[in-house]
């Protein structure tokens, strides 16, 4: 087979697409953009050399291209027709001393290898091969008019529409064009057209005459798929000119260019699904089905050991166990729903070394991902339906309506809907229930997509432990929402992505940020990974010392989000919210704009700020001090139950010096000062600690005297329990163990320990017999190893 090079044409709007965000080309079609998809296919086929010819929007086609060599552009500055554009990409492929067969294609165009490789084979027995569909399958296509098995040339089905209309009256003339088959669209331009026309039945092809009937009972269809020889092709163009109504350069008039002098053939493409095309969002998702498999083949892939890269490399040596689960996922989803094409998601737990509470304050958090993860196995609905099967049976079925469940409430606004008196209603039947964490996904996304959203067939399974501080519940947003953006197509960035996870969570109840989302979504193998927010962004990393490891200890203490803790959560985030709102009316020569700003003010002009706000105030104190912020402040005491105080200086406290430590965090482990990260780790807790410590006036005192390093304080937040406490000092009383703090929210879950990898055995020892033996608990610490961010199985 000889080889080829390739003409994609890449530089058009898009406009049905109705997203200017990025060139169409580079929309996700089953996780993998479009063009990807093309090349691939045409690198099968035999094509080595590629010219992307770009016009609108060519900086994302080139950035989605960048981790492929051996593309070359051709800018296209206006769009002056299809053969315009080809005649772009030609010239450079020529200049760069080609002459062979070439490919020309539509960006918006995936064509299977075998086709690609037939239309380069039969490039030896005519200048031009050229694309053609059967009628049904492209019934909008132009006409490739054809006599005696040879081409003519093509006419747009609109234009042989018009001519059909040649002596039909006015008013017949609409009850004619939708015989024809015309859409409605292009059915009003006819007819607009027809007025002012005086139309002719016939048209002339190579010299012959052909009758608008003769044209529209043709039976093939321009494909909008080429094999020229580039030399003869780049001349015939130039021979086609630009004498239209429009100033364009067509690449069909080139048919009848070839036609005339019998250096044409056709290829017809039979097969509907060795050439996929799309013009909006909604033929886009439906072509990604083509790319999917069905559970029973992945199964078999993993069976056979096909897939084993990408399990070594999601768990490293644990990837046998793995591979038994996901069949046994895979297969529970057959048995549930039958055989249907799937793709796979998944997303792991977390932790947070530094950074905790303060993500909803803009504050940073240095994160890493572990190797317990939520997986889904979701199957496509052809209506809007989502059902919810778990492969644990103490996690029961479910099924809901996406615009079953919108309609409940005003729907434009999220805020608005979840707090709803019907929301909350149909939540506070379904408290604690797994499966409102799949709907909190489902629902804000579809809420933020500018298409509905097709329905799923959704089984799951879990490694990680629920209400463990390692974010189980947040790991099932982002696996559903990782699935909700690859079934439907959806074009959204990764900080979209976040925050619709870290917003859709406020369903259940709580208002925290979107920092354990962000977690899931952007840590990577063997790193720690500091995320910024408000806005979010991926900020530095940092490769973990080998001499170090993590050791996660599940206190085995609980704390449901969904069954109450929340209102203690949300009392918090409440008491930072109103610190701030006097901290800002009585300094607003600062003019901060975020809670982490008070970080960057110099230590002893903070601790006078902090004196300035109560030490603890009561609602109707809060609401007396900021009549002008009553709005807010209703709907803040609306997200939970009244405390008898907020404690507004412990917390604020809290909040800033967390912020300040949590930003130097990469600083620290850049230098391999573990031990220093190891007594922030201990200042962190103590933070959390339940103790006595009240941020007196005269404590503020003496940090002002003191001139004390905000990194070193530790506030009173107030989010553990005794016995974490307890776990806490035993592992800071270890040999090896740099420091030790509460992972999560607080109020129950999982401690995680800085130590020094030699001895985390003898520190996981220790805690088995003082801690889980005397308890009577389940051993259940472990070392975890930074692992990968959600992922998106095909």
């Amino acid at each position: 087979m000889k080889n080829a090079a390739a003409v994609i044409l890449c530089a058009g709007k898009g406009t049905r697409m109705n997203d200017d965000s990025k060139n169409k080309v580079c929309f996700d079609c089953a996780g993998i953009p479009v063009i990807k998809r093309i090349i691939a296919e045409m690198k099968k086929g035999g094509v080595e050399s590629f010219v992307l010819v770009v016009g609108h929007q060519a900086e994302s086609v080139m950035t989605c291209l960048s981790d492929i060599d051996g593309i070359a552009y051709a800018f296209q500055k206006e769009q002056k027709g299809t053969g315009h554009a080809a005649l772009c990409g030609l010239n450079v492929l020529s200049s760069l001393g080609y002459s062979g067969p070439v490919i020309v294609s539509m960006g918006d165009k995936i064509v299977d290898s075998s086709v690609v490789s037939d239309l380069i084979s039969r490039s030896g027995s005519a200048k031009a091969v050229w694309g053609v569909q059967p009628i049904n399958a492209n019934k909008n296509g132009g006409r490739v008019v054809v006599k005696d098995g040879k081409p003519y040339g093509i006419v747009e089905f609109a234009d042989a529409a018009l001519m059909s209309l040649a002596g039909v009256p006015e008013g017949e003339r609409k009850a004619k064009l939708d015989a024809i088959g015309l859409n409605e669209k292009k059915s009003e331009r006819v007819l607009k057209a027809a007025k002012n026309a005086c139309i002719s039945g016939k048209t002339t092809l190579c010299g012959e005459e052909f009758t608008a009937d003769e044209i529209l009972a043709t039976e093939f269809a321009n494909a909008g798929l080429y094999c020229f020889d580039t030399d003869s092709v780049i001349e015939a163009i130039g021979r086609c000119g630009s004498s239209n109504a429009q100033g364009e350069i067509y690449i069909t008039d080139t048919l009848e260019d070839f036609a005339s002098r019998g250096e044409a053939v056709l290829y017809t493409v039979e097969k509907r699904e060795a050439m996929l095309t799309y013009s909006t969002k909604n033929e886009l998702r439906e072509m990604s089905r083509y790319f999917m498999r069905n559970a029973s083949e992945i199964i078999s892939d993993i069976k056979r050991g096909n897939m084993r890269e990408e399990f070594v490399s999601l768990y490293g040596d644990s990837y046998s166990a793995q591979e038994a689960r996901y069949v046994a996922l895979l297969e529970h989803f057959i048995a549930q729903y039958g055989d249907k094409k799937v793709i796979i998601t998944r997303s792991p737990g977390r932790v947070n070394l530094m950074g905790r509470h303060i993500d909803h304050r803009g504050g940073f958090i240095n994160v890493m991902a572990i190797d317990k993860d939520t997986v889904f196995v979701a199957a496509p609905r052809s209506d809007d339906r989502v059902n919810i099967t778990n492969l644990e049976p103490v996690y029961k079925n479910n099924s809901f309506s996406v615009s079953e469940s919108l309609s409940l409430a005003d729907n434009s606004d999220w805020l608005s809907y979840i707090s709803s008196d019907a929301v909350s209603a149909e939540l506070a039947d379904s408290r604690g229930d797994w499966c409102n964490y799949v709907k909190s996904a489902v629902l804000r996304f579809a809420m933020a997509s500018d298409i509905s959203l097709c329905g799923m067939d959704l089984a799951a399974c879990g490694s990680i432990p629920a209400a463990a501080g390692l974010s189980s519940s947040s790991s099932i947003v982002v696996a559903v929402a990782e699935a909700v953006v690859a079934l439907n197509c959806l074009n959204i960035t990764e900080r979209e992505f976040i925050d619709l996870c870290g917003e859709g969570e406020w369903y259940v109840g709580s208002r925290g940020g979107a920092g354990d989302h962000a977690a899931m979504k952007c840590s990577r193998r063997g790193r720690i990974t500091q995320l910024g927010f408000k806005p979010f962004c991926v900020g530095d990393s940092a490769g973990f010392s080998d001499d170090y490891a993590i050791i996660v200890a599940n206190s085995k203490l609980t704390a449901k989000k969904s069954e109450g803790s929340k209102d203690k959560f949300n009392a918090k985030v409440a008491a930072y919210e109103f610190a701030f709102m006097l901290l800002k009316r009585a300094y607003p020569e600062y003019d901060l704009r975020e809670f982490r700003d008070l970080a960057a003010i110099e230590n002893k002009k903070l601790y006078k700020m902090l004196l300035s706000i109560p030490e603890f105030a009561t609602r109707k104190e809060i609401s007396a001090m900021l009549p002008e912020y009553k709005e807010s402040i209703e709907r803040i005491f609306a997200t939970h139950a009244e405390p008898e105080t907020y404690e507004l200086r412990g917390v604020a406290l809290y909040g800033v010096s967390e912020c300040a430590r949590a930003a130097k965090c990469m600083k620290i482990l850049g230098n391999g000062d573990y031990r220093m990260l190891g007594e922030l780790m201990k200042i962190s807790h103590d933070g959390d600690r339940l103790t006595d410590l009240r941020i007196t006036d005269e404590y503020l005192e003496r940090l002002i005297s003191d001139d004390a390093d905000i990194c070193l304080q530790s506030g009173a937040y107030g989010c553990s329990v005794p016995m974490i406490d307890s776990l806490c000092d035993l592992l800071n009383s270890a040999s090896g163990v740099l420091g030790s703090e509460l992972v999560g929210a607080g109020l129950g879950g999982c401690v995680i320990a800085l130590v020094e990898k030699a001895k985390a055995d003898s520190v996981i020892e220790l805690i088995n017999k003082e801690y889980y033996d005397k308890n009577g608990f389940e051993h259940s610490a472990n070392v975890y190893m930074a692992s990968c961010g959600s992922t998106k199985l095909f």
